[in-house]
């Protein structure tokens, strides 16, 4: 739609996004503007509506995000690469130009203790939010003396177990990218 692609993909719209070198900076469109100046020649109405041959023509070209792990990875440096190898049905080394950006590993300050103990609290308040509901069950046993229904003892102390279970697997995690990926749920 609008000089740009969509791909669909299970149901879900992928928007590919453009770029072009504009006064030597890198410049990103989410959509193609519908006039535009090419060098010293105005493109006036209609952007939007060019293939993709006349947009690539006029400097125009996909940005390419590529695969990357956010927990431990970051993109810089978004560049033109005019040999971005793109697998064709045909030809598995084919290439075309794109914009793309680098990969490189996050700087985690953080120890492996430190770590360690935030994920723990996250895995104790993720605990506590499911044992607030039925708080008040145990505060009525301690005033009142009203028994807690046995399904909401099994569910709390099942909350309490896993807990204990997950705070042992923590423990044995032994590197960053471990345990900034850990799910702490249950």
């Amino acid at each position: 739609m609008y000089g740009s692609k969509y791909l669909f993909l299970n149901y879900i719209t992928i928007y590919i996004m453009k770029a072009r070198i504009e006064d030597g900076k890198i410049i990103k469109y989410s959509v193609i503007p519908n006039s535009f100046k090419s060098g010293s020649k105005l493109i006036a109405g209609g952007g939007r509506n060019l293939s993709t041959e006349k947009l690539e023509e006029y400097g125009f070209y996909d940005v390419v995000v590529p695969t990357y792990d956010p927990v431990t990875q970051v993109i810089y440096n978004l560049h033109f690469d005019n040999a971005y190898v793109s697998p064709t049905p045909d030809d598995a080394n084919a290439t075309r130009e794109v914009f793309t950006y680098d990969v490189k590993a996050k700087t985690i300050s953080e120890t492996v203790a430190e770590l360690k103990t935030k994920r723990k609290e996250e895995l104790k308040k993720l605990a506590y939010d499911k044992l607030q509901p039925t708080d008040w069950y145990v505060v009525r046993k301690a005033e009142l003396s009203t028994a807690i229904p046995s399904d909401i003892v099994t569910e709390r102390a099942d909350i309490r177990s896993n807990v204990i279970t997950k705070e042992g697997e923590i423990d044995a995690l032994t590197t960053k990218a471990s345990i900034l990926k850990y799910d702490i749920n249950f």
